[in-house]
């Protein structure tokens, strides 16, 4: 037997049958809390062995610039660190709190498949949630505000990822602003705005993901001297904040709300705070995926961005249906796109489609952070076969791609 097949039982999967699948989402959950559970209890036994750190669990808030309390317990420091993070944005949609809903949190420890579901909102966490479970067999109607899926991400690679959930049965809508929430029987209803006209859809559960804001709340950070705009901790390129004794690292900061961008501000703030080295982070290199399938991932700016910012860009492009080993694989959907100044050829950007985007994109990840062209990706030798040719392909399709003027 196959080893997917003789492992198939770990991930939920029943019945050897394809004709004759099921899921236990129940499993599943388990399995998802038992490795979260391994890589917690790895990381707070490192900060227990560390006799340099004393670790206190609680409720923490500034009373003064140097004072914090943390359930009732008065500690004094020199310097802080927050690392705060953030939770779901504030639900603005009346009669959604009184109907009920979930969100991303809930949705990975339900224990029982919803026969269907509402997403309200289509970015990173609603396609990601809207195809696992229409694959774990839930009816899905994905809701967006904006005029296309993932809209911060680049115009084609949007247009062929709303082609895909389209194909695998979830019902999307663009363009599709969300108007109220009520009760319906058992039922749940969400009313949308399609068009110029009201249109009502039922489900069992409702999954608003509809972004997130930084967790800033009850944090007495006014007493500390730390500024906040637009629910954001204001931070310089030190991630210092408006208080000189404290720094500030990751989604409360606002922008690219990704673990990988917080694991990185950390070191920086850390260094500038313990030892004043004045490093200045460096954001046109993080790098972000949705961990779809395929998958997506890009890094820097979109050809669009490129040019409303001024630039006379080139585009290099290459399919994954003409890669040798996406076809050996049977995954041939997508491609890789890079971006590049016309003139000097740094790279400003790169968006991928396709099977395993996510790895892919750190090619073009370390070739941007010195501010480096597509040239060592198009002249390396990469091995054959493998996906990531698809990544040379378009690095080299730079060379003979025509300008595209800015338009002005």
């Amino acid at each position: 037997m196959h080893l997917v097949q003789r492992r198939a039982h770990e991930f939920g999967v029943r019945g050897v049958n394809p004709d004759a699948v099921t899921f236990d989402l129940a499993a599943a959950v388990v399995r998802k809390d038992a490795i979260v559970k391994g890589i917690i209890s790895g990381i707070y036994s490192a900060l227990k062995k560390n006799k340099n750190i004393a670790f206190f669990t609680g409720h923490a808030e500034f009373i003064s610039p140097v004072d914090i309390r943390v359930n009732g317990k008065r500690l004094t420091t020199e310097k802080t660190l927050l690392a705060v993070g953030a939770r779901t944005a504030t639900v603005d949609i009346p009669g959604l709190a009184e109907v009920g809903f979930i969100t991303n949190y809930e949705a990975l420890t339900l224990e029982y498949l919803p026969a269907s579901m509402i997403i309200i909102g289509a970015g990173y966490v609603g396609v990601e949630f809207a195809q696992m479970y229409a694959r774990f067999g839930t009816k899905v109607v994905m809701l967006g505000r904006a005029p296309r899926v993932m809209p911060h991400e680049d115009e084609e690679v949007s247009a062929v990822l709303a082609d895909v959930l389209w194909a695998e049965g979830i019902d999307l809508y663009i363009s599709a602003p969300v108007l109220r929430a009520e009760r319906e029987g058992e039922g749940k209803v969400v009313v949308a705005q399609i068009g110029g006209e009201e249109r009502r859809f039922k489900a069992e559960v409702i999954l608003f993901a509809g972004g997130r804001i930084a967790r800033v709340d009850e944090l007495g950070l006014a007493q500390a001297g730390v500024e906040v705009e637009r629910h954001m901790i204001q931070v310089n390129s030190e991630l210092r904040t408006t208080a000189s004794n404290v720094w500030s690292i990751g989604d409360a900061n606002g922008g690219a709300m990704f673990t990988h961008r917080a694991t990185y501000d950390g070191p920086l703030a850390a260094l500038n705070a313990v030892r004043g080295l004045k490093k200045k982070v460096d954001y046109r290199v993080v790098p972000r995926a949705v961990f779809s399938e395929p998958a997506v991932a890009s890094v820097g700016l979109t050809e669009r961005q490129a040019r409303e910012a001024g630039h006379e860009v080139k585009v290099g492009k290459h399919l994954f249906a003409h890669t040798g080993r996406a076809k050996a694989i049977g995954q041939t959907e997508g491609f890789v796109k890079i971006v590049a100044d016309a003139k000097s050829g740094e790279i400003f950007g790169a968006h991928i489609l396709g099977a395993h985007a996510d790895i892919l994109i750190h090619q073009v990840v370390t070739a941007m952070y010195n501010h480096g062209t597509a040239e060592p990706i198009a002249k390396s030798i990469h091995i054959h076969p493998t996906l990531s040719e698809a990544v040379k392909s378009a690095a080299k399709a730079i060379g003979a791609a025509p300008v595209i003027q800015t338009g002005e």
